[in-house]
């Protein structure tokens, strides 16, 4: 079931982190893509930076809505548990960091004709440019993407 490269999206991150109803089946694919090399781009290491410390936050009953994500993280900073816990992902899977690839007029033609979120149509960009077919996901959007083959 291996492939050469496969990138994670922050999706499968977010399962393994958080504990969602999708945390087995996420880490049923990464044990079964093991022999795989993973790759990631900042983006997606962004969004769930993003995800995790708001979901820490509001988990310790100290933030409402996103809005005062940015004032809380201003007074307290980042969690280290946070930081820590995803560099820890990414250094015991040996994740391959990339930088994103970015073409304003592909950019904007992924994101009109595939129909997709900003952060999505950077994924699939940098994907199709760094010849990555495969991409570990539960977003059901990058289905519409031909050159990526989406697990599960």
């Amino acid at each position: 079931m291996a492939v050469d490269r496969a990138y994670i999206d922050t999706s499968l991150i977010l399962a393994i982190l958080l504990e969602t109803e999708k945390s087995s089946l996420a880490q049923e694919i990464l044990e079964a893509y093991a022999r795989s090399k993973f790759i990631i781009s900042g983006i997606a290491i962004n969004e769930a930076l993003y995800v995790a410390t708001y979901e820490y936050y509001k988990q310790k009953g100290e933030i409402k809505g996103r809005h005062s994500l940015r004032k809380l993280i201003a007074e307290k900073e980042y969690p280290e548990e946070v930081l820590d816990t995803i560099n820890s992902f990414l250094k015991d899977l040996d994740v391959e960091i990339i930088n994103d690839y970015f073409d304003h007029t592909e950019y904007l033609r992924i994101l009109r004709e595939y129909k997709l979120l900003p952060n999505d149509a950077q994924i699939a960009l940098t994907c199709k440019h760094n010849v990555i077919g495969t991409i570990l996901t539960f977003d059901e959007d990058f289905k519409r993407i031909p050159w990526l083959k989406v697990i599960p």
